[in-house]
């Protein structure tokens, strides 16, 4: 925040550099009064979600402000629901860089600048979602509307379950088995618990079609595209949101008696990894595989 007060915000495309003099501000209690016509876009980590919501309230707004959950797994919008009543659910697949602050890198090249879905929580639409959704497309992201908008959150859900093998291993974004395997055991658990997803091979048709290619800008080549827990770990924060991802897919499965080795170890590691503010790669592929099968022995 103090590099975008001092400087703007560095915004580094594919074909072009800005500097956005746009407003910063390192709490919710810079935002009041709040207005009746305000809503708030909540993209920060899921890890940091319940802090965000108890800021906002503390400080000063009301219930009814909408919430638009712009984040990563499953988790965030029910518990928004225990703090605000109208929340809506925003699916987003977007491949972008942040390593140093006040800098942002969007790889995303042709007709978008990213894809965004926006929907009611759980299920629906209403005119704020139509409205948010088109203030999106007006400014460059595909996408629109989605009444069915979690489903679509979860066949995405199911593709950041990989976030953790790439930071872990610093190999390739969703391209190994083990990734796989960890998204067959969420499968197997959301089903025993009732939770629906767009299937996955329609749901990566269905965006990509509407879908712009990634490419770097020039002379950031080196730097990616990398997934969000990569990044976290590359910038030593300390956290990562492997808890809200693998994590949540370990205790839904200890509820069910459905055991999720897999996603326990992805959770497990990258947390202790990020906690310790080790670099991404720190193991390998067949390195998880033997944690995997001596939990599965234990």
């Amino acid at each position: 925040m103090d590099s975008i007060r001092k400087s703007g915000l560095r915004l580094i495309t594919a074909d072009e550099e800005f500097v956005l003099k746009v407003p910063a501000c390192k709490l919710a209690s810079e935002l009041v009064p709040f207005r009746d016509d305000d809503v708030v876009l909540l993209t920060a980590k899921s890890q940091h979600t319940l802090r965000c919501l108890g800021q906002l309230r503390n400080a000063g707004s009301p219930r009814t402000l909408p919430i638009f959950c712009c984040q990563n797994s499953l988790v965030n919008e029910p518990l928004v629901t225990r703090v605000f009543d109208k929340v809506y659910g925003v699916m987003e697949v977007m491949s972008a860089m942040f390593l140093e602050p006040g800098t942002v890198i969007n790889c995303n090249i042709g007709r978008a600048a990213g894809f965004l879905e926006v929907g009611c929580y759980p299920c629906g639409l209403d005119d704020l979602a139509q409205t948010v959704s088109t203030a999106f497309c007006e400014a460059g992201f595909a996408g629109g509307v989605n009444r069915w908008v979690m489903k679509a959150k979860g066949a995405k859900a199911l593709i950041n379950l990989s976030n953790a093998v790439e930071a872990i291993t610093g190999e390739g974004f969703g391209s190994t088995g083990f990734a796989a395997k960890a998204r067959e055991e969420a499968m197997r658990v959301w089903s025993a618990a009732g939770i629906e997803w767009e299937p996955y091979e329609e749901f990566l048709k269905r965006v990509h079609e509407d879908q712009a290619v990634y490419r770097m800008p020039k002379g950031c080549e080196h730097q990616g595209p990398r997934s969000s827990s990569w990044q976290s770990l590359f910038r030593r924060t300390g956290n990562v949101e492997a808890e809200e991802l693998n994590g949540d897919v370990v205790k839904l499965g200890r509820l069910l008696n459905l055991p999720a080795p897999h996603n326990e170890v992805l959770w497990r590691v990258a947390v202790g990894m990020a906690e310790k503010k080790e670099k991404p790669g720190k193991y390998t592929i067949q390195q998880l595989e033997e944690m995997v099968r001596k939990l599965a022995n234990f």
